[in-house]
């Protein structure tokens, strides 16, 4: 995936169609710099992503770090309120 159409600010995506997980920081030619919401800063590289269009990174999971993927499995779970144990 040529990252030439990438720009900074754009949205980053786990999969087409749900909530964004992050923003791309900076844009060099071999790499993105990305800010993953809960995570911090991950480099990303063109076998990251599985599709760039519309402002929109997604990414190609399988291709992603094991940390990282472990991670977005949980990337929303501080913006839901749990219930009270009491």
């Amino acid at each position: 995936m040529p990252l030439s159409t990438i720009r900074a600010e754009d949205e980053v995506f786990a999969a087409e169609g749900q909530v964004g997980i992050g923003a791309i920081r900076e844009v060099h030619p071999d790499r993105l710099l990305a800010h993953v919401e809960g995570y911090g800063e991950v480099t990303l590289r063109p076998e990251h992503i599985r599709a760039a269009h519309d402002r929109k990174v997604v990414l190609r999971l399988e291709a992603l770090p094991e940390d990282l993927l472990q991670h977005l499995a949980h990337a929303h779970d501080a913006e839901y309120p749990r219930p009270s144990d009491t």
